[in-house]
């Protein structure tokens, strides 16, 4: 993000403001640790901590928001997992480093209000407390000491950093989205404003007026795009850093000169080299000519060929590396755990000093193979997924339209029903109303 400061505001208990703000809009979120409480104090803010799950529907309605200033704390939906928890629980769902803000199930007030409930928008002002990763995380190892908050356990830069991130990540998407935003990156510092192209007041206002709709659309259009493709580079990136980390572990374990992992999709002939021992171009085309290999994955069965040296086809191999003699191979399926067929194999050549494969070789390397398809395959879950999380908001999206559509449609019907009625009915009801007496 791009910050700027704000500087038109005003002091309130010696802690500076945007100046059209008023209390009354103010929320305050971010990180544990990081000065909400001690600003709200300042300013005499609501004293209780409050929660919102923001994926939830209408929860800017909730009965929380009514005590404003106030600290809060968002529920955060994430991909792959139904439900929402607060950015310092993300642990309780999976490694953080697979997690993903799921920006698709966030709800945002409407950008106009009605007659009866208001703008929301209007209403509320966000104010995100981000400070410096290293500075958070040595005002809250002070505060672990006192063991007063739970969430201080175990804290470790790497964690707050995370947390810090996706804090941002909310911010960016709520200030593109068109909501009113603001960001404060120090204890007591001035309130600083989210600055794109083109914009110009401290709360995501442009001077000349309000951010034109389609200017709103066309920026969360961009950022849900931007969201896809930093979603499945960083699950393609996880998917390769385990599968090299498996292709790296094995000869060590088992004494061979080299690994190779084949992962293959359904539906697709021929297997594709992930990751392997000193991988290249030229061993990419030289494993492709395992005709072992396609057999493995498409029967499911294992293979130990000893003695390669001795036979032709083997000793007439063209490799990559013509130094290197193939002497004998293990391969084991990598065996899906949802359907009843191979994803992959897992190759291992030669053993050193000159030794043969063993059962107990073959164990392990199952072994292994089941704990790769069970990472791998919740990889692809996930992705999967996120695409069906899409899918089921655009559907809820034009279903909500068509709902608006039919709505109106009723109204309209139900108008022009009265009018009829009034105009067959008015009469007689007059006359009617004239003999009371």
């Amino acid at each position: 993000m791009i910050l700027e400061e704000i500087k038109e505001t005003v002091i309130e208990g010696g802690i500076p403001f945007p100046r059209d703000l008023s209390p009354q809009q103010l929320i305050i979120t971010g990180p544990p640790g990081s000065g909400k409480t001690t600003i709200l104090n300042a300013i005499n803010g609501w004293p209780e901590e409050g929660y919102v799950d923001i994926s939830a529907n209408d929860w800017w309605k909730s009965p929380i928001l009514a005590h404003k200033p106030r600290e809060l704390h968002f529920g955060v939906p994430f991909c792959g997992y139904d439900k929402a928890v607060p950015v310092y629980d993300v642990d309780t769902l999976d490694d953080s480093s697979y997690l993903e803000i799921d920006f698709l199930r966030v709800r945002l007030p409407p950008p106009k209000g009605t007659l009866l409930s208001g703008n929301f928008r209007k209403k509320m002002v966000v104010e995100f407390i981000l400070l410096p990763p290293e500075q958070l995380y040595e005002l809250r190892k002070n505060r672990s000491d006192t063991g007063t908050h739970h969430v201080d356990k175990d804290l470790t830069l790497h964690k707050v950093t995370e947390e810090s991130d996706f804090y941002s990540a909310l911010a960016l998407y709520f200030h593109q989205s068109g909501m009113k935003v603001y960001v404060r990156n120090s204890l007591g510092g001035p309130p600083m404003r989210i600055k794109d192209e083109g914009e110009g007041d401290e709360l995501g206002i442009n001077r000349g007026g309000t951010v034109p709709k389609q200017d709103i659309y066309h920026l969360h259009d961009q950022l849900r795009l931007r969201q896809r493709i930093m979603n499945r580079s960083w699950s393609a990136r996880g998917n390769r850093e385990l599968v090299d980390l498996f292709a790296r572990l094995l000869p060590e374990a088992l004494n061979v000169e080299r690994c190779n992992i084949f992962l293959s999709n359904s539906g697709e002939e021929g297997a594709w080299l992930m990751s392997g021992t000193n991988l290249t171009e030229e061993k990419i085309k030289e494993c492709r000519m395992w005709p072992q290999v396609n057999h493995v994955i498409s029967t499911g069965e294992y293979m130990v060929h000893e003695n390669m040296d001795m036979e032709e086809p083997f000793r007439d191999m063209e490799l990559a590396d013509p130094t290197f003699v193939l002497r004998n191979s293990l391969l084991v399926p990598i065996m899906s755990i949802m359907e009843d067929r191979a994803t992959g194999a897992i190759q291992l050549l030669n053993k050193k000093n000159r030794q043969y494969f063993v059962e107990e070789d073959r164990l392990l390397v199952e072994k292994v193979a089941h704990h790769l398809e069970l990472a791998v395959e919740n990889v692809y879950l996930r992705r999967e997924m996120m695409d069906f999380s899409e899918i089921l908001s655009t559907k809820a999206a034009d279903s909500s339209t068509l709902s608006r559509i039919i709505m109106a449609i009723l109204i309209a019907a139900l108008l022009i029903s009265l009018g009829i009625n009034y105009y067959l009915l008015g009469p007689p009801f007059a006359e009617l109303i004239k003999m009371l007496p």
